[in-house]
């Protein structure tokens, strides 16, 4: 076990990061009508630009929990925190839907194994009493990420374009 004050930054940053996860994971379908005027967009490729996040995190998430388990699960969730990050930044300057679909794919190739990693980051801190709030707590933070993801994305595309939205975000 961990002291209570690095175990609740931990719990926080966790949490804050799972938030931040969903958050840049759906901004996208708020900018649906955007794409869709701007490039002409068929629904089956806003689909994708969904799917692309979902389909490399599916990919990925074992290989990554594995190698979080053996080397260090603080440093995989940093990296794996700047690859979203720095991914989700890049779909700002896409200029063809093939660009943005593939800074997509890189924001799930950040969060492959986030969630599992987060969780098991959290387990190891706290005693198993508490672990079943505190998960439910992390778990649940992925809704909060999602509602906001969609709400700023249109707000801020609303206001400053598209683009501002995944800069933003």
């Amino acid at each position: 076990m961990f002291g209570r004050g690095p175990a609740w930054f931990a719990f926080v940053m966790t949490l804050a990061l799972m938030v931040f996860d969903y958050v840049d994971r759906q901004v996208i379908v708020s900018l649906f009508p955007y794409l869709k005027s701007e490039w002409s967009l068929s629904d089956k490729q806003l689909g994708a630009l969904v799917s692309a996040v979902s389909v490399t995190v599916a990919l990925g998430a074992l290989p990554v929990a594995l190698y979080a388990d053996r080397v260090s699960r603080v440093r995989s969730i940093v990296a794996m925190a700047t690859v979203w990050s720095l991914s989700t930044v890049s779909c700002m300057w896409a200029r063809s839907y093939a660009q943005l679909l593939a800074a997509r794919a890189l924001v799930g190739v950040g969060e492959a194994g986030y969630g599992s990693v987060g969780a098991a980051l959290i387990a190891s801190h706290f005693p198993s009493r508490m672990r079943g709030a505190l998960l439910g707590a992390f778990f649940a933070s992925a809704s909060v990420g999602s509602v906001l993801g969609v709400m700023l994305g249109g707000v801020i595309a609303a206001t400053w374009g598209w683009q501002a939205a995944f800069g933003v975000v």
